[in-house]
């Protein structure tokens, strides 16, 4: 892993505040952080490509050269666009590492570009409670986090129902004899006994929030980040910002969401 004091080098100017700071009171980033950027760029995804084993990892991968090549040509909104994304996609490349299951349901939508099939029909997480909760209301608060059990976080289906989504499911009997807990659910779109539970899928904040509960990590910080580069991008854009200088507002911020993601990633 990158020492964290190779990148205290370059954050010391930024302190406590953040890139909203900077955009809104027009603080000038003087210095020439495009060589700098480019080198840590490319160490991150060489830990990227050490660390993860799948397919959906160039997804990331890309984001961040994406991100690195809109800044340099002075595209900079495209360039926070593609942090945003790289933050997202890195946290469930994470998830997707810890949860340890055979065809896991969440790497096949991706790889298969299914995953909005499944947010196009409501199978969603818009938060780490629900993920956490349904585990608590079915293993109770101490339980033991069974590869499988993942799937009870989604929505109890009827065999009707469900059969769309029969590879992103499991039948309950199966989830009961392998956790050893016993299941009674009816069917989330009719009153039928439910036979198969269908994955939701986490939207962004679930995301960052699930991270945090694999790792038994505060993931508070990585939400801010994540809704400063939405404030950022959507209500006040970099229109008042110098444009020669823009690439150092994102270089500094780029290392700083490295510094972030990789306590908990790597």
């Amino acid at each position: 892993m990158i020492e964290e004091k190779k990148y205290d080098k370059y954050l010391k100017r930024f302190k406590s505040k953040s890139i909203l700071d900077y955009l809104i009171k027009n603080e000038i980033i003087v210095d020439n952080y495009s060589d700098i950027i480019y080198n840590l760029v490319n160490d991150e995804i060489s830990l990227i490509n050490n660390k993860f084993n799948i397919p959906v990892k160039k997804c990331a991968v890309r984001a961040l050269q994406s991100a690195y090549f809109c800044a340099k040509n002075g595209l900079v909104s495209a360039a926070f666009e593609n942090d945003r994304f790289f933050l997202e996609r890195l946290s469930l490349l994470k998830i997707i590492s810890c949860m340890n299951i055979d065809n896991n349901p969440y790497e096949m939508a991706l790889e298969r570009k299914e995953w909005h099939e499944l947010i196009n029909s409501k199978f969603v997480l818009y938060g780490s409670s629900q993920f956490v909760g349904k585990l608590n209301h079915y293993y109770g608060k101490n339980f033991d986090m069974n590869n499988i059990s993942v799937y009870t976080t989604g929505m109890p289906l009827c065999g009707l129902h469900s059969k769309r989504f029969v590879k992103y499911s499991m039948d309950i009997s199966e989830i009961e004899k392998e956790t050893d807990v016993k299941i009674n659910e009816k069917c989330s779109k009719c009153d039928k006994k439910a036979t198969r539970f269908v994955i939701a899928l986490p939207k962004a904040g679930a995301i960052i929030g699930i991270l945090g509960f694999y790792n038994n990590t505060d993931t508070k910080s990585i939400g801010k980040l994540y809704a400063d580069y939405s404030r950022v991008l959507h209500p006040y854009g970099f229109y008042s910002y110098p444009k020669e200088y823009l690439i150092n507002l994102w270089a500094l911020d780029l290392i700083r969401l490295f510094k972030t993601m990789n306590k908990l990633i790597f």
